[in-house]
Order: structure tokens, then sequence, then C-alpha cells
């Protein structure tokens, strides 16, 4: 059941990602939606269940995009294991380290999208376009990652709650 949860959030996501906010007008430079996923995956989910995931999330954004496949998977591994890393020194509930996370996801993603962009040819950004972009996409999470948080806290509760009632199996008057 788990696993279906997962898969229909990471299609919701990943159909608002490519064909929903790119046709809103206020929000060219929006951080990808995704990120917040990989990081609730990575702190809250035995690694066993995050790595599929993750993997899955990052194959379909690269088909998906149309760019040089393997920046969404890359960017994603990447994420899963800095987060993987700093949840084994900090404790992921607090809202504000979750917030930072998902900050610290979208810095990583962008240098790995600008370096391929380096890597790719002469024609890079110009810097400052490069830093609108990034500060913006950091404001976006600055406004939204505190919802987000909260949500990955709900979230976390309620699955273990349901795990905690499948593993108990039927009331006793149904057995």
């Amino acid at each position: 059941m788990r696993f279906f949860f997962y898969i229909a959030t990471c299609l919701g996501l990943v159909v608002c990602q490519t064909a929903l906010i790119p046709r809103l007008p206020a929000m060219g430079n929006f951080f990808d939606l995704l990120l917040p996923l990989v990081v609730y995956l990575a702190a809250f989910r035995p690694l066993h269940e995050s790595v599929p995931f993750v993997m899955f999330l990052g194959i379909l954004m690269d088909n998906l995009s149309g760019g040089a496949f393997g920046l969404y998977l890359t960017s994603y591994v990447w994420l899963l294991i800095g987060v993987r890393l700093a949840t084994s020194v900090i404790r992921a509930d607090n809202p504000i380290l979750l917030v930072t996370l998902i900050m610290a996801g979208v810095l990583l993603q962008n240098v790995i999208f600008f370096g391929a962009l380096a890597a790719a040819g002469p024609n890079l950004p110009h810097p400052g376009d490069a830093l609108r972009v990034i500060t913006e996409q950091i404001g976006w999470v600055l406004l939204v990652g505190p919802f987000l948080a909260v949500f990955m806290q709900h979230a976390r509760r309620f699955m273990g709650k349901r795990m905690q009632r499948a593993d108990a199996g039927p009331p006793a008057a149904a057995r």
C-alpha cells in the first residue's frame, strides 16, 4: 500500500512539475517539486524504500525534461546521500532543519545543472542570471518550505500509525 502511495505521489508531482508549473507566469523559477519528496524519503524512510523511488524519480524526470540524461538522477542520488549523512548527525524532525535540507538540495541541484552547462560548451548563462535563478528558488523554498516540512512530519506520523495498525493485524473480535 505504501508503494502505491509513493508512486501516485511521484506521478502527481511530476505532472505538476512538467505541465502545471511552467504554465504559471509567476512561477517561472520555482524549485523542483520533487526535491522535498527526495528529502522526505531520505530522512524518514528506510534505505530499501527510498533508493528505488529516488532512482525512479530521477529516470522519469530525465526522460521528461528533454535535457541531458542523468542530470536529475545525479542530483537526486547525491541529495539522498547527503540527507542520509546529515540525518545520521542531526534530528530531521525539526522543521527548520528540513527547510535547510531542501535549500541545500536546491543549491546542489543548481550546481550540478550549471556544472553540466559549463561542461557542455561555451554558451554559459551569465553569472548574474544564474544567481537570480538560485535566489528566486531559495526564496520559494523559504516561502513554501515550512508548509512542506509540517506536511512531511504529518505524513511521517500518519504512515507510522498505519504501519502499526497493519503490523498489529485485525482486531480481536474479527479473529
